[in-house]
């Protein structure tokens, strides 16, 4: 074949692919049905074209024009195989967030693929690295991170067919979310129904990260309450009218310490909307913020002294989203005698209260059995037990919070929405300071 030919077979293949029968782009048959994806990647293509029209092609001699053709071709390859586009951001102390590439897994019997739609980079992630660069043994260690995710089922295992295709949600104590693809275990997973949850895959993997942590640890402060009416606890009152049941948190007084969080400031809404009096206690930049979610009164933490003993008595809930056992015998001081503590098992919360060792000295002992009994008295709460050991509730629960979010009762504090070749600029931000959740959509 002469140069004109080979530049004629170029021509031909790139008039083809601008018909209406294209290349086959390799997408399952549930990612099809996703316009946005599909158009991201026919656009890529143009620009694939339109890179080698201009650069590549007429620069080809004769001796060179099989080559060119054959680059051609691997680059319309890479970008319509989805094996050989970006799996995952990891991240390693040594070297930052570095973006992977790699085939799908495989999966067995009992698992499932996962096409992740969204996760997010939040207080956990942001916790987690902070660990991982104060450790010299995890200096090239790599981790993925990302704690919770919403996609659907692409492939199944023989054991699993009853999910393929079906849109799941599921917690990761491990991260791993920032994924293309992920395997899951089938029972390490939630089915979403599709008319309960109409809102974004983002919507809904922000209510994990966050609303889901905040109601179940209000609704773990409420004394039992018969659930026979609706799956979870209608703490906001949305079944109740003028002549109806009122929230069980209405008229009561809430205490959140850590309010600047994430799960703190939406701990803030839900307990204010709710009907409580809220009170919060943080570091002092938060203050703003707190304030305008709607908290009666706000102490910066290390003034203890003072918000308890203005305090004093007053607390009917207590919810600790730091593990701040110091403070024990402070809230020991301001709750009521029927009050109730939940403790929030993060990172440090799982540290229980524990005396100090002193000589005969009545004050010390005294601060001693107060925080020792606030300490016996406290529900621990922990969402990936809450989601692996009642995934019917968590599932109700969900249900709930997306009930809220419908009818504009809760509003998400989403920091910012990016892609995975965006994320390092974005949790730089949420590391140096920003308030939010980072939504991302892998």
């Amino acid at each position: 074949a002469d140069n004109g030919s080979i530049d004629k077979d170029v021509a031909d293949f790139i008039s083809e692919l601008e018909t209406d029968s294209p290349v086959d782009i390799q997408l399952s048959p549930v990612e099809r049905a996703h316009e946005e994806e599909l158009d991201a990647v026919k656009e890529n293509l143009d620009d694939t074209f339109s890179n080698f029209t201009e650069k590549e092609e007429f620069d080809c001699d004769y001796s060179a024009s099989t080559e060119c053709h054959s680059t051609l071709t691997e680059k319309i390859c890479n970008l319509t195989s989805e094996e050989l586009r970006h799996g995952d951001a990891s991240y390693t102390p040594s070297s930052g967030l570095t973006l992977r590439k790699y085939a799908k897994p495989d999966i067995s019997n009992d698992e499932v693929l996962i096409r992740v739609y969204a996760t997010t980079i939040s207080t956990r992630d942001c916790l987690e690295r902070i660990r991982r660069d104060n450790n010299e043994g995890l200096l090239y260690d790599a981790w993925v991170p990302g704690h919770e995710i919403v996609g659907r089922v692409e492939q199944a295992g023989s054991n699993a067919q009853h999910l393929l295709h079906r849109r799941v949600a599921a917690l990761l104590s491990h991260g791993g979310g920032c994924s293309r693809y992920l395997c899951v275990h089938s029972k390490d997973l939630i089915t979403l129904p599709e008319n309960a949850f109409p809102t974004s895959n983002q919507d809904m993997v922000h209510l994990l990260s966050t609303y889901m942590t905040a109601y179940q640890c209000l609704d773990r402060a409420l004394p039992d309450i018969d659930q026979t009416f609706c799956g979870a606890t209608d703490l906001m009152g949305l079944d109740s009218d003028d002549f109806g049941p009122r929230s069980p948190l209405s008229e009561s007084c809430v205490l959140i310490n850590g309010a600047g969080s994430t799960v703190g400031l939406a701990l803030v809404e839900l307990a204010k909307n709710a009907g409580a009096t809220v009170y919060a206690v943080s570091h002092s930049s938060h203050e703003k913020d707190i304030r305008e979610m709607g908290a009666r009164e706000w102490y910066p933490l290390f003034r203890k002294n003072e918000w308890r003993e203005e305090w004093s008595g007053k607390m009917d809930v207590i919810i600790d989203t730091v593990g701040d056992y110091d403070s024990y015998t402070s809230f020991y001081d301001v709750m009521a005698s029927s009050g109730r503590f939940v403790r929030m098992n993060t990172t440090s919360c799982g540290e229980k209260f524990v005396p100090g060792e002193h000589a005969e000295d009545y004050f010390s002992v005294w601060e001693d059995f107060k925080g020792s009994s606030v300490n016996s008295m406290a529900v621990d709460y922990d969402i990936f037990d809450s989601f692996h050991k009642e995934k019917e509730v968590f599932k109700n629960d969900l249900v709930y919070l997306h009930s809220l979010f419908k009818y504009g009762r809760i509003l998400p504090n989403v920091f910012s929405r990016v892609s995975l070749d965006k994320l390092e600029e974005e949790w730089g931000k949420v590391m140096g300071g920003g308030t939010g959740v980072v939504v991302v959509s892998p």
